[in-house]
């Protein structure tokens, strides 16, 4: 009786854990692919757009967003779409927020896109918006995560970075970014999204001669190369946000006896700073995103959250909650701990 219950879930978890494998070891083959010259996808346009934002095509920071690894394209949710409108709203002078580019594709190819299993993450995904099918959505997360590894690994990393640095600097430029200018860019990072703002840096840095911040919301990050190219990384990481630690485990120049590192170059350069902006948590009810949740101040976190980052950016003041832990946390000037 026992082992004919049992056969059938040995089964099913051989399955799993062969698709996972499989998952695995395609997930590098889009950017070869690309690398190699065997897409046949058509790239956009680069002729600048007008007007952006304003009758003036030429904004005072521009600022690109890459969504988390929930998603399966470029178009985020209406909590991101809030997120960027407060950020807008707080920024000093005119801000261009670029949202075009899905960071989990090397071209720029969302999963509901130009791709024979295009329909079926569709129907994964709208089931999961339609409250069902959340066993099923484990693979697009599951998917997105295996690029993020592709982009730290330091074997396919670069070329997939340089896929996704050309996506942005052809949008940069199709919303009127005027190369060689010298106007600041922010690369902001959810979640994996974090990882792979960090790998286009020196690409973006390069293809534009633009100063690059990055921007991670409660990012999982490797020591990454980029990060030497980089003019400051500011890391947002909620109380209750233990999502990033992951990014400490498991990469291991984020070790802290790896003195050598980039990450830790960077940070003894001073280049590194841990913002805490409050009690938030890394996604669902009281993350960085919620509107509902209020701060004992009476701000809600989304709004906390875009103030910050509107600070940060500014060079301005991080405004503090009464709670110690929302203070800028810097880096140790010495290193990281023996």
């Amino acid at each position: 009786m026992i082992s004919s219950i049992l056969s059938p879930l040995s089964c099913l978890i051989a399955l799993a854990f062969l698709l996972l494998v499989a998952m695995a070891l395609l997930s590098p083959f889009e950017a070869l692919g690309w690398w190699a010259g065997w897409t046949k996808r058509e790239l956009r346009p680069i002729e600048p757009l007008k007007p952006i934002g304003s009758t003036d095509a030429t904004a005072d920071y521009y600022i690109v967003y890459m969504t988390a690894i929930g998603n399966i394209s470029s178009d985020i949710s209406t909590r991101e779409r809030r997120l960027l409108a407060r950020l807008e709203e707080a920024m000093p002078g005119e801000t261009t927020i670029i949202t075009d580019v899905f960071p989990f594709s090397a071209i720029n190819n969302p999963l509901n896109g130009e791709r024979s299993l295009a329909w079926l993450w569709q129907r994964i995904h709208n089931s999961r918006l339609g409250g069902r099918g959340s066993g099923l959505a484990t693979l697009i997360f599951l998917r997105n995560l295996f690029q993020v590894a592709v982009s730290s690994d330091p074997r396919y990393g670069p070329i997939y970075n340089v896929g996704v640095a050309r996506e942005l600097v052809r949008s940069l430029l199709l919303h009127g970014y005027p190369p060689d200018s010298g106007i600041p860019i922010a690369v902001m990072g959810w979640s994996g999204g974090g990882q792979i703002a960090v790998g286009v840096v020196p690409y973006l840095s390069e293809a534009l001669q633009a100063p690059i911040t990055v921007v991670s919301i409660g990012g999982v990050m490797s020591a990454d190369p980029g990060i030497s190219s980089l003019e400051h990384l500011y890391h947002l990481q909620g109380s209750k946000d233990k999502f990033p630690i992951i990014g400490e485990i498991l990469f291991p120049g984020r070790w802290p006896f790896m003195r050598h590192s980039t990450w830790y170059q960077a940070k003894q350069e001073g280049k590194i700073s841990y913002v805490v902006p409050g009690p938030m948590r890394h996604t669902g009810k009281g993350d960085y995103y919620d509107r509902h949740a209020i701060l004992p101040n009476g701000e809600n976190h989304v709004d906390r959250t875009a103030q910050v980052i509107a600070a940060l950016l500014s060079g301005q003041e991080v405004p503090e909650l009464p709670e110690e832990e929302t203070q800028l946390i810097a880096p140790p000037a010495e290193g990281p701990p023996a």
